[in-house]
């Protein structure tokens, strides 16, 4: 079951539309009438992967809330979880993301590659 999780996370990466930055910070999923916090090690204008040891199911819509930095404005947005693995986490396309969110999102990335 191991080797297969990692083969679908490889599969994942290699499937990468858009550059990622390194980000770890806490994000806040709302979905099925849950509030968790997870945590992301980077984050690209198209999604994120959330590291949560219960995930939603694939194919949930979520709504997200993150900081770039401890001082920087909360972003919110909405998603859907592409892939979940129970027990490693989820990968979230991001699906309602503002003209100001991807903005703010895409500089963070351009200034941090």
């Amino acid at each position: 079951m191991e080797l297969e999780n990692q083969e679908l996370l490889q599969a994942e990466i290699e499937k990468r539309k858009h550059r990622r930055a390194k980000l770890i910070t806490q994000v806040k999923c709302q979905a099925m009438g849950r509030e968790d916090l997870a945590v992301t090690r980077d984050v690209s204008v198209g999604g994120m992967f959330l590291t949560e040891k219960d995930p939603f199911p694939a194919n949930s819509t979520v709504k997200l809330a993150f900081r770039l930095s401890p001082t920087e404005p909360l972003l919110t947005c909405g998603g859907q979880v592409v892939y979940s693995i129970q027990g490693v986490g989820m990968g979230v396309m991001f699906t309602d993301l503002s003209d100001e969110v991807r903005e703010t999102l895409q500089k963070f990335i351009d200034a941090a590659n």
